[in-house]
């Protein structure tokens, strides 16, 4: 490493009740608006280290291992911080008081609303992540899992680093079952089965976009259940992920099961706006939480207003 980059570096040690977690999330815990996306930048760039050593953002840290990332990261959350996104108003407090569903001392369960990021990064200006913690004064409460900006339903953010930890294992080891409803456009041949299909993200005209690759893919699987259908125009779906691949559920059930989630122009095309409904209709219905002492909590999300209202208009008459 240059001599001037090493003096644009800062230096910190990693304490013991941040030993085990990821590199990013260890960062994020004395820089909380830091960007994702300059983490992994400085990382391509070899300039975020452990004990001089390049390192992912995904490595975890251990007690006592020093920590080397660009000082830039400093003066961007005194810059951040000073941005009116750190303020809320009484309506935006209102507004995310409405969304729990659930809290105790250590979780916080949340019915998520569509069109809203779950975590910051350069390219949003709100996010849940940054709201929640401006809106506890004495926690901060910390991401374990994720749902696509455009999904809507239960989430569950941790209150305390112990819990994060424990949550984000089990997310790991898949021990957290995650129930999933979806409006699709067609009917699945079979009322019920398994779905294995290796993804893989590929370059795309608008983008990025996810791909069945059953060659170099990353391994993705899904149960699913017909709960009702309409003829053979419309189904609704109970999708249960065995794995959390991007847009698992929305490939799955376009390439799969040849059925797009109705509203999914990305992965459905026309063909996923038979009623010209544009919101994606993917909600996220169930968690059911593995937590310590043995003890399991399940928790639903009642469906947000347009999708239930599509329910309806349909005629499903059991939603």
């Amino acid at each position: 490493m240059k001599k001037n980059e090493v003096k644009e570096l800062s230096i910190r040690k990693v304490s013991a009740e941040e030993s085990g977690i990821r590199l990013d999330r260890c960062l994020r815990l004395s820089i909380p608006h830091l960007p994702q996306g300059l983490i992994e930048k400085a990382a391509r760039k070899g300039i975020l280290r452990i004990e001089g050593s390049k390192a992912k953002p995904s490595t975890r840290v251990e007690e006592g291992q020093t920590l080397s990332f660009p000082k830039s990261f400093l003066s961007l959350e005194t810059d951040v911080q000073k941005k009116k996104r750190d303020a809320l108003s009484h309506a935006e407090r209102k507004w995310l008081k409405g969304l729990i569903l659930y809290e105790d001392s250590d979780i916080i369960i949340l019915n998520k609303p569509a069109g809203i990021a779950v975590q910051s990064g350069t390219k949003q200006r709100k996010s849940l992540d940054a709201m929640l913690e401006v809106y506890y004064e004495d926690c901060k409460p910390r991401l374990v899992h994720r749902l696509d900006m455009d999904t809507s339903g239960v989430m569950v953010f941790a209150k305390t680093l112990p819990m994060a930890r424990w949550l984000s294992q089990a997310f790991k080891e898949r021990t957290v079952q995650k129930i999933y409803w979806a409006l699709v456009c067609g009917v699945p041949a079979k009322k019920e089965g398994v779905i294995s299909l290796s993804l893989s993200k590929k370059p795309d005209s608008l983008g990025e976009k996810v791909r069945v690759d059953q060659e170099e893919g990353v391994r993705a699987k899904t149960y699913y259940r017909v709960i009702e259908a309409l003829g053979n125009r419309i189904a609704w779906l109970e999708l249960t992920p065995k794995t959390g691949r991007t847009h698992q559920l929305r490939v799955h059930c376009a390439e799969a099961l040849k059925t797009p989630i109705l509203g999914d122009g990305k992965y459905g095309g026309k063909e996923a706006f038979p009623f010209g409904r544009k919101s994606l209709h993917l909600h996220a219905r169930a968690l059911v939480l593995p937590l310590p002492k043995g003890k399991t909590m399940t928790f639903e999300a009642p469906l947000p207003k347009e999708l239930k209202e599509t329910f309806k208009e349909l005629g499903f008459e059991h939603v």
